[in-house]
């Protein structure tokens, strides 16, 4: 019931009110028509006293209006605390390399917006080395990031594993074949990955053509897959990329299917701190392990 509301009752049951019972609770004390701030000052009128009636003056209402938002206010910080403490609301913060940004990324966001609509989700795009770096500082949550993870205290789970293609311009007679051999790359100048920014690709890649005997005339070093296209498209070279390239795939590139690297797969993983602070990084982890296309 609102001070409004008990103001209208009848003022023969009880002499005092009981809107003067709940101004007193609220450690405002009437002393009869008139209240007195809390400084001393006389002439704050919140009731008018009638022999029927106790009703609330303006600066009665305004006081009670006031209250009764604070009320609100108080109510809605209680639900957000419960709701952060449980992990339905909050913040994370989400890493992730380039190449996941172009097929992975729009569905981890459509459906955390989906699962988690109360969470602030912020998203970082970094290197796998400069993951590692930022979820042991708990700079981040969650990593979307390449092997090998091995810093002590963080677990890692695989949700994604694709398929290497081979990208050469669109006017190289290999773009002319339906499917590209490993051993045809030989001789050819190569656009790759490099082995600090980008030392998972760089080292399945260049062991998957030394493996197979097959060495370059030369080699390009560029560290995010979308550049490494502009360079195959330019002509500087052909390229072995991860089959989700093709989203971004810019014009004069030709993708082609790989012979003779049918068992090399390019995983992605979600890592996370065992001992996590944040009450939002097991729900976020438990929605996005549904996200695995294994």
């Amino acid at each position: 019931m609102g001070l409004g509301e008990i103001a209208q009752e009848d003022r023969a049951q009880d002499h005092d009110g009981p809107v003067v019972r709940m101004l007193g609770r609220a450690g405002i004390a009437p002393a009869e028509d008139e209240m007195h701030s809390s400084n001393g000052d006389a002439g704050l009128l919140l009731l008018d006293r009638s022999r029927r009636a106790i009703r609330l003056t303006p600066a009665g209402a305004n006081f009670a209006g006031l209250a009764g938002r604070l009320l609100e206010q108080a109510g809605d910080a209680s639900r957000q605390a419960r709701q952060i403490a449980c992990g339905d609301a909050g913040e994370i913060t989400i890493s992730f390399t380039a190449a996941v940004s172009y097929v992975f990324i729009p569905r981890l966001v459509s459906l955390l917006r989906q699962e988690h609509p109360a969470v602030d989700l912020t998203l970082r795009e970094l290197t796998t080395p400069q993951q590692l770096v930022a979820l042991a500082g708990r700079q981040v949550d969650i990593c979307l990031l390449r092997p090998p993870i091995t810093l002590p205290g963080i677990r890692a789970l695989r949700v994604e594993s694709e398929c290497l293609v081979a990208a050469v311009p669109q006017d190289h007679p290999l773009a002319r074949k339906e499917i590209v051999r490993l051993a045809a790359i030989n001789g050819e100048a190569l656009v790759t990955y490099p082995p600090v920014e980008g030392p998972y690709f760089h080292g399945t890649i260049m062991g998957l053509l030394q493996a197979a005997g097959v060495y370059p005339a030369s080699v390009q070093y560029i560290t995010q897959t979308h550049a490494i296209l502009g360079l195959v498209a330019a002509g500087i070279g052909v390229a072995l990329v991860p089959q989700s390239a093709r989203a971004c795939c810019p014009a004069g590139v030709a993708l082609r299917p790989l012979a003779g690297a049918e068992g090399i797969q390019a995983e992605l993983f979600l890592a996370w701190l065992e001992q996590s602070g944040n009450p939002v990084s097991g729900p976020v982890l438990r929605t996005l392990q549904t996200l695995s296309m294994l």
